[in-house]
This record gives C-alpha cells, sequence and structure tokens, in this order.
C-alpha cells in the first residue's frame, strides 16, 4: 500500500516512518501540518517548517499546511484529500504511541477521507519506545519542554544514553508522560537511518519564560553522512 506519513519532524513521526517503511509500505510522501501556536492537542509546533530540510534528506515530496480554523481538522482533511488525488495513498501513518484521543481523531479524519490509518508505534511501552530510537542511531534533539521537572538546560541537548536515564528518572519523579506524547517537550530529528544525508544545526535561539521554552533554529545545513 502507498501511504503518506503525517510528519512533524520530530522523533515519533519519524520512527513511524522507519517502521512502516520495515513494515512494507510505499513510502509516498510527508504531509506536515503547521500549528498556529504551540497549544495544539494534535499537532508539532516548534520548527515544524523545518520539516522541508528533513524531507530533503529522506528524498520524500513534502505537501504542508499552516492551521487556519481553531484544531486544524479541516485544514488536515485537505492536505489528506490532495496526498490521495496527488500521490494515490491509501492509508496515513501517524506516530500515535499511548493516546487514545490522538489514535481515535487520527482514524476518524482518515475514515473521513477515505483512508486507512497506521499507527506502527501505538501501544508501546513508553521506555522501550524511546530505547530503540537509540538502538537504531536516531539522533533526537529536545526543541521544547513545558513539564514540572524539565529545565532550560535540556534545550537543544541530543537524547543520548544518559539523558534518557535522566529523563525516566524524572518522569518517575514527576509523572510526566516519558515519550512526551502530552506535550510535555517535543523534539526535532536531525538524523536517522533513513536519512541520506544528515542535519546540523548551524545556528538557533533558546527562549525561556522561567517555566518553559523552546529551541527556534536560524540556521540549518545537511551534510553528507
Amino acid at each position: 500500500m502507498r501511504v503518506g506519513i503525517l510528519y512533524s519532524g520530530g522523533k515519533d513521526s519519524n520512527i513511524a516512518l522507519y517502521k512502516a517503511y520495515h513494515q512494507g509500505y510505499e513510502i509516498a510522501c510527508l504531509i506536515t501540518i503547521v500549528p498556529a501556536s504551540d497549544e495544539s492537542m494534535l499537532f508539532h509546533y516548534p520548527n515544524a517548517e523545518y520539516t522541508s530540510v528533513q524531507a530533503e534528506c529522506l528524498g520524500l515530496p513534502l505537501i504542508s499546511s499552516r492551521v487556519r480554523d481553531s484544531d486544524g481538522e479541516s485544514s488536515l482533511i485537505e492536505l489528506l484529500t490532495h496526498a490521495r488525488e496527488r500521490f494515490g495513498i491509501g492509508g496515513i501513518v501517524t506516530g500515535a504511541i499511548a493516546s487514545r484521543y490522538q489514535y481515535e481523531r487520527f482514524s476518524n479524519i482518515a475514515s473521513m477521507v477515505g483512508l486507512k490509518h497506521i499507527a506502527p508505534c501505538y501501544g508501546e511501552d513508553q521506555y522501550m519506545h524511546m530505547q530503540e530510537l537509540l538502538a537504531n542511531n536516531f539522533s533526537v534533539v529536545i526543541t521544547s519542554v513545558s513539564a514540572h521537572g524539565l529545565d532550560v538546560s535540556m534545550l537543544g541537548r541530543v537524547i543520548d544514553s544518559d539523558m534518557l536515564s535522566r529523563l525516566r528518572d524524572l518522569s518517575i519523579k514527576y509523572g510526566f508522560n516519558l515519550s512526551f506524547e502530552g506535550g510535555e517537550a517535543e523534539t526535532f530529528v536531525l538524523d536517522m537511518p533513513l536519512f541520506r544525508k544528515r542535519i546540523v544545526v548551524d545556528g538557533c535561539a533558546v527562549r525561556w519564560d522561567g517555566v518553559r521554552g523552546h529551541v527556534e533554529f536560524t540556521d540549518l545545513s545537511v551534510e553528507d553522512k
């Protein structure tokens, strides 16, 4: 089946793409919704416009749109309809892991457009999910934090084994979702096995209000692997 990837640029959409590829799906395109603010319940906010650089690294076409309605549903329906007609996709792949709300919303939206919803990571143990990223050499940088226990020192840091151990301890202590599916933090993938080139952050700015913050990329480049 030809599928599109609902692609935020973060770890979940990238490992969902990776799993779908290895499950035999034909990846036809990336689909990005850029939300109006970081209050979105469905879509990834920080640096979403830089999915174009990741699409270049993957060698895949990207279609994207900025949200025009309150929650992005109508924008997503339009994009999925366009992807179905242009690329002949029969399904949409998402990075849903534990959120039943996200899984059911995406399933309902896909059904409205006549597509199958495929969520390769849904139901996975969160710690095993994070370990799988490291085991498969995903380079994942933290681009926002907004949960108690996460701080400014984590912004711009790549998640390695030490950082994962720290995050796991903090998630147990403070009760946040280790895989960040509740928006506790957000990420951006600089490299993964299907990238033909890797991304280098040449410039960025950290925005911190004392409670939460995010990284804004100002300059990205790509280099050969």
